[in-house]
Formats: C-alpha cells, sequence, structure tokens
C-alpha cells in the first residue's frame, strides 16, 4: 500500500479515494477570470486545484484565491528553483517541481527544506515532453521518466523528506502505463496519473480514459487530472466519469442507455439528453444505476438489473424498479414519469 501525502488537509494515498485534481487556465494577469474558473472547478468537484506559477508576481494570486474557494492549491513549477521557495513561503499547500529543467542537487535540497520547514508536500513530475530527444521505443522513454523521477527522490530523501507525489506521464498511452507499472513495483509514493497533451476533447477522453483505466483497474494511481485542449470544467467531468464507471468512486446518478438500432421506436437520444438536464437541474446526487433502454432485445433486463429504468416497446415504455413493473408510460412523458417515480422512492421516503 503506498503511503499517505497531504496537500493542505486533503489526504492522498493509502487507504484514501482517488483524488481529482483540476488546473487553472486562465490567465494571471486576469485574477477575477481565475478566481471564477476556480470557483467553477470547486462546484464540479475537483479537490485540489494547481495553478502555474511562471513569474513572481502570479504569487499575488494565492491570497485571492484563497478569499473564494477553499480547496488545496498547489503551485506548478518550471525552471526556477527561487519561485519554488517563494511559493513553499507563500502559503501554497503543495508544489509540483519538474526534475528535468531543475536539476541540480543542491536546489532540490533547499526546496526540500523549506518544504519540510512549512509542511507542504511536493510532486516530482515528469512529463514525456521535457526530453529533448526521442526514444526508439515506449518502454525506453518509461524507462527514462523513472530514472529522472529517481534521481530526484534521492536528493529529496537526503533531507529526510518524504511528503513526495510523483507523476510520470507520456503523451501516449504505452509509455505512461509502462512507467507508472515500473515506479509502482520500486516505490511507495503515491502516484498522480495523467496522459499529457492528450490532444483535442474526443481524442483526450479516449486516451484518458484508456490509459488511466488501465493503470487504475490494476490498483495503480492515487489522484488523477485528466488533460484537454478543452475547458477545464471538462476535466473534471471526464475524471469523475472515470472514477465511477471503474467503481472507484461515487458521484451521483449512473445512466445505462442503449447505442440504439433499428429496433428501437422511440427517440431515446434525445430521451436521454432530456433526462440528464432535468436530473441535473434537481441536484439529484443519490449513486442510482438509471436504465434507458430502446428495445425489447437487452430493455428488460438492464432495467431489472439497475436501481430502476425504462424498457421501451412499440412507443410506450415499462418503468422498472429492479423487479417490479411501477408502471407504464410513453416517448412524451418518459421523463417526467421516471423523474416522479426517483422522487418519490428516494427523495420523499
Amino acid at each position: 500500500m503506498n503511503r499517505t501525502v497531504k496537500i493542505g488537509n486533503l489526504k492522498v494515498g493509502g487507504k484514501n479515494p482517488v483524488r481529482i485534481k483540476g488546473m487553472i487556465k486562465s490567465d494571471a494577469r486576469k485574477p477575477q477570470r481565475v478566481i471564477a474558473e476556480a470557483k467553477r472547478l470547486e462546484e464540479e468537484g475537483v479537490e485540489a486545484i494547481r495553478i502555474a506559477v511562471k513569474e513572481k508576481q502570479d504569487l499575488k494570486l494565492l491570497s485571492r484565491l484563497k478569499q473564494h474557494v477553499s480547496l488545496p492549491l498547489v503551485a506548478d513549477i518550471h525552471f526556477s528553483p527561487e519561485l519554488a521557495l517563494h511559493s513553499i513561503e507563500s502559503g501554497f499547500d503543495g508544489i509540483r517541481i519538474n526534475p528535468l529543467n531543475i536539476t541540480k542537487e543542491g536546489q532540490i535540497r533547499e526546496i526540500a527544506r523549506a518544504a519540510k520547514k512549512h509542511k507542504v508536500s511536493i510532486r516530482v513530475g515528469i512529463n514525456s515532453g521535457g526530453f529533448k530527444r526521442n526514444f526508439k521505443s515506449p518502454h525506453s522513454l518509461a524507462q527514462a521518466m523513472v530514472r529522472k523521477a529517481e534521481g530526484c527522490l534521492k536528493m529529496l530523501e537526503k533531507e529526510n523528506f518524504f511528503d513526495i507525489m510523483v507523476s510520470l506521464k507520456g503523451s501516449d498511452i504505452a509509455s505512461t502505463v509502462i512507467a507508472n507499472r515500473l515506479f509502482a513495483k520500486k516505490f511507495s509514493y503515491p502516484l498522480h496519473l495523467g496522459i499529457t497533451a492528450s490532444g483535442p476533447f474526443l481524442e483526450g477522453i479516449i486516451k484518458s480514459s484508456v490509459g488511466l483505466g488501465i493503470l487504475l483497474s490494476e490498483g495503480i494511481g492515487d489522484v488523477i487530472r485528466v488533460s484537454l485542449t478543452a475547458p477545464s470544467f471538462w476535466e473534471i467531468r471526464g475524471a469523475k466519469y472515470i472514477l465511477q464507471s471503474l467503481d472507484l468512486r461515487k458521484f451521483g446518478p449512473q445512466i445505462v442507455s442503449c447505442p440504439t438500432c433499428s429496433r428501437c421506436e422511440v427517440d431515446l437520444i434525445n430521451i436521454v439528453d432530456r433526462f440528464k438536464k432535468e436530473i441535473g437541474k434537481a441536484g439529484f446526487s443519490k449513486p442510482l444505476k438509471i436504465a434507458l433502454m430502446g428495445c425489447v432485445v437487452n430493455g428488460p433486463g438492464e432495467a431489472y438489473q439497475a436501481d430502476i429504468g425504462i424498457a421501451f416497446g412499440k412507443k410506450k415504455g415499462a418503468i422498472f424498479r429492479k423487479d417490479k413493473i411501477l408502471g407504464w408510460t410513453n416517448e412524451k412523458n418518459s421523463v417526467s414519469d421516471l423523474l416522479k417515480e426517483i422522487d418519490r422512492i428516494w427523495t420523499k421516503n
């Protein structure tokens, strides 16, 4: 079992659930936008927020952010050991350093001493793009990432500093999976998972889901960040869906719906879209499995196996709860009828 490390009051690793981290994308020179984005991420359910600190004036954001969000805040540092020290002293709950661009042992050990004094955790974060050379195979890239992390860990440990997390992120699935497997066999530090530079929304969601899904299903990983070339709130939603689909965490209703085919005689896509919007508006958060099925092939079985659901036939549908039919509905009224049953069973009782 991995050791437990804290980012502020947030416990990561050990027996704690897999955590979700997000990152601010707004321009640090526009603090109102940064604050608005951070608040949105908090509303979406993020558990820690990382902020790129490019220059000393960016540190001014910290006190303003702490007035608006209650989450742990992590400074993302590259190239400058001085900025790492200033970030620790200014009150960040954690810092990320990159041993591909902060390389000198004296500087890394000084950062460790400051972090130990201020009780700030450090993430050793390595991305494949930080290597300025090509690799013959994903395995050779993975080995290089692990070696670089191991070298940095030895420097930190010389200061008896162990409040450390590690991330080994490739822009491809294979190197990321191999690197994290290799590291997990040798070390007990919590692992922060992600596919770096994963691409636009759809490509990024797929690469992140596959890569993180492989590792998490093997019990590897303690915190995740889904990286997308898309608004940051989608990253949090994607992370939640990944964790919920693996039954690692529960965040709210899970909708099971069929892909539809020529047997389907209702506009199921529209029904599912309307249902998602309405249950979202209602703020219903119980982790129910809700089935919306379009025909009689798999519909009744899925509806039986869900907590509640609808199985459609010819223009009408049976509302099921486990092994009982609660009533009948039609395409037009299906969303409102199902919501009424959910409200009756789980909200009013």
